[in-house]
């Protein structure tokens, strides 16, 4: 087992990968997992030697989860994101802690009606992406001058959560302040909705 090399390696996640997973567990995201432009025999996850990145640990499980964000493989998901924000909080790296915390958000969400914790996590982990938007709209603008800041998942999601909870207060303030910080969405629509919803209430 120590031979393992790859991105695993690379960003010293063996005891985690070996730890966390069982070893039908491992085979099953080592076959799921073939990103764009490789062979479905290349195996870098675990195999190979990584040259020079501009990955990094969590942006690499992050990106892992996605894969297994499914009915069936969900709870792989979840083991895989939570150890992604370990390594964004870690490393203090504010866009993989964007990231990561918009992948928890689309993980927990879909179990929202199985799981009674599922939603908590959804709307704690919106309102820590939305804490830090300040922050990652700085650092997008950084590496992306030519670029109009794009959607945010958790001013998105937590939208649609008040308004199916009818707090119309609360998602309109919300609307306001995610159009304020310019990030992408129908947020003057959204804005007219929960004021109409006020007045009617």
């Amino acid at each position: 087992m120590n031979s393992i090399t790859g991105f695993i390696g690379y960003f010293k996640l063996q005891d985690w990968w070996l730890n966390s997973f069982t070893q039908e567990e491992r085979n099953h995201i080592e076959q799921i997992f073939h990103p764009l432009g490789l062979s479905s025999d290349d195996n870098s996850l675990i195999e190979g030697e990584v040259g020079e990145t501009d990955e990094t640990a969590a942006g690499l499980l992050s990106a892992l989860s996605g894969w297994f964000n499914n009915k069936q493989d969900r709870n792989l998901a979840k083991k895989i994101i939570a150890k992604a924000y370990s390594e964004a909080i870690t490393h203090n790296n504010i866009l993989d802690l964007h990231f990561t915390l918009q992948m928890i958000i689309q993980i927990y969400y879909p179990d929202r009606d199985i799981d009674s914790e599922a939603l908590n996590k959804t709307i704690l982990a919106c309102k820590e992406q939305i804490k830090i938007a300040k922050e990652a709209s700085s650092a997008f603008k950084k590496d992306y001058p030519k670029n109009s800041l794009p959607s945010h998942v958790g001013y998105e999601q937590l939208r649609i959560i008040f308004k199916k909870k009818h707090q119309f207060q609360d998602g309109l303030d919300l609307c306001k302040q995610a159009k304020q910080e310019g990030w992408q969405g129908n947020w003057d629509k959204e804005i007219e909705y929960f004021t109409n919803q006020m007045y009617k209430s």
